[in-house]
């Protein structure tokens, strides 16, 4: 239980690395656009080492003038974990909230947190629970539909939370989360112990999981987690994540961190994954007949499949310190699924 007194209620915290000017103005705009009659806030800009310093850029410059409590840092070891945590480490909020730099939230956002925060009181993690994917340069329609799913859009129709001890369809996912910065100040220093290793989106890699770990220690802490659809925000990609190569890889990166995450905030999980864990021979086989629907099949989503039961399955083998089958990792390199670019 938080017994700090805090005198920020909300700590704004959007991380970049290289960013691109049109999405990151987008966010910047719509975040000193935000209401904050009766709030007090903060916003900590974490540049994650971009080739450009963001603080020497016109357009950040220009939003740093507009808010009147805001602290820029620059977090030198790659990675969106390392840039949270420096972030977490700076905050003074009773609460913490993650805008990623292709986030747009409606202006009332924080209005309608306030009032949920303060309404359920045991949710220490909530999302939105509108959000909306905004293809800013078109995506080919074959994949729509898979890709807004893929970029977390959501459109629920009431307050959703649970605290059951695994991930659940309610559970936030990290865009615009908010959860209570005593629990992060725990994650990050647990993070620092070796407890949490998941390393969260590295430059191009895709590897997550850092904010699977945030919400999953505060259930791990007697806390339920969950969305709202009063909270609404625009998730903006670009063409260079809307095609098919990014939506495989992001698909193998996001299955592949389950197990890991769920391990090492739950220890005990360990002899449940070893009792559901598929045997090698079994996950070969059952590779060959989804790699065969690929191959000579007509169905354009049928990759996916194939691709989400790689991973979730690598998952588990990592997970549990056990040497895939060969014919998974040549598919794996086939597929260029563990490859940066």
């Amino acid at each position: 239980m938080d017994l700090i007194q805090h005198d920020i209620d909300y700590s704004l915290v959007i991380c970049t690395y290289n960013p691109e000017e049109r999405l990151l103005q987008r966010c910047l705009d719509a975040v000193a656009n935000l209401d904050i009659d009766g709030i007090t806030t903060e916003v900590i800009l974490v540049d994650n080492n971009s080739r450009l310093p963001i603080n020497s850029l016109q357009y950040v410059i220009r939003f740093i003038k507009k808010i009147s409590l805001i602290k820029t840092i620059m977090v030198a070891a790659q990675g969106l974990k390392h840039a949270r945590i420096g972030a977490i480490k700076e905050a003074r909020g009773r609460h913490i909230v993650f805008f990623d730099s292709d986030n747009e939230p409606e202006k009332d956002y924080l209005q309608e947190l306030k009032k949920l925060n303060e309404k359920f009181p045991e949710v220490a993690a909530i999302g939105p629970g509108d959000v909306s994917v905004d293809f800013v340069d078109g995506i080919d329609k074959n994949i729509e539909d898979y890709a807004r799913i893929a970029f977390q859009e959501r459109h629920e129709k009431a307050i959703r939370f649970s605290g059951l001890r695994e991930w659940q369809s309610c559970y936030p996912f990290g865009t615009a989360l908010c959860i209570s910065s005593f629990l992060l100040k725990e994650y990050a220093n647990l993070s620092r112990q070796g407890r949490f290793i998941m390393p969260g989106r590295t430059g191009n890699q895709l590897t997550s999981g850092d904010d699977t770990q945030m919400v999953l220690l505060c259930i791990s802490r007697g806390y339920a987690a969950g969305v709202s659809p009063s909270l609404k925000i625009k998730h903006i990609i670009p063409e260079a994540r809307a095609n098919y190569k990014y939506l495989q890889r992001l698909a193998y990166g996001t299955g592949l961190c389950y197990e890991t995450c769920l391990l090492q905030v739950f220890p005990e999980y360990k002899d449940e994954l070893e009792k559901k864990i598929i045997s090698r021979s079994k996950f070969s086989r059952r590779i060959i007949k989804k790699y065969v629907k690929v191959r000579w099949g007509s169905d354009p989503l049928a990759i996916f499949d194939l691709i989400q039961f790689i991973s979730l399955n690598t998952g588990a083998y990592i997970a549990l310190n056990k040497p895939l089958p060969a014919l998974i990792k040549r598919i794996i390199k086939y597929l260029k699924l563990d490859q940066e670019t």
